[in-house]
C-alpha cells in the first residue's frame, strides 16, 4: 500500500449530502475515494483560476450543485476568496 497523508476538509451541508447520496448509490466506496477522484479530475484539467472558475459556474448551474440559493451564496464566498488570494 502507497504512503498517504491525512487531510480535513470542511463542506457545505448542501454539498456534503450531495456526496453522501453518491456514495449511499455506490458510485463511489467512501467519501474519502469520491473526494480523491474529484483532486485527480481537477488536477487533470486545471489550466488557469480564471477558467476553471467560469467553468464551475456553468456547470453548477446547470446542474444546480448545491441548490440554487446555497450556490450563490457559494460562489459569492469563492469569488471573494479568489479576489483575496490574488490580491496578496
Amino acid at each position: 500500500m502507497s504512503a498517504t497523508d491525512k487531510v480535513s476538509v470542511r463542506f457545505p451541508s448542501g454539498l456534503m449530502r450531495q456526496i453522501d447520496e453518491l456514495v449511499e448509490k455506490g458510485e463511489f466506496s467512501s467519501r474519502s475515494e469520491l473526494i480523491k477522484e474529484a483532486v485527480r479530475f481537477f488536477l487533470l484539467h486545471y489550466e488557469s483560476p480564471e477558467e476553471l472558475w467560469e467553468a464551475y459556474k456553468l456547470l453548477a448551474r446547470e446542474r444546480r450543485i448545491p441548490p440554487e440559493e446555497e450556490l450563490e451564496k457559494l460562489l459569492e464566498e469563492v469569488d471573494e476568496e479568489w479576489k483575496r488570494a490574488r490580491s496578496s
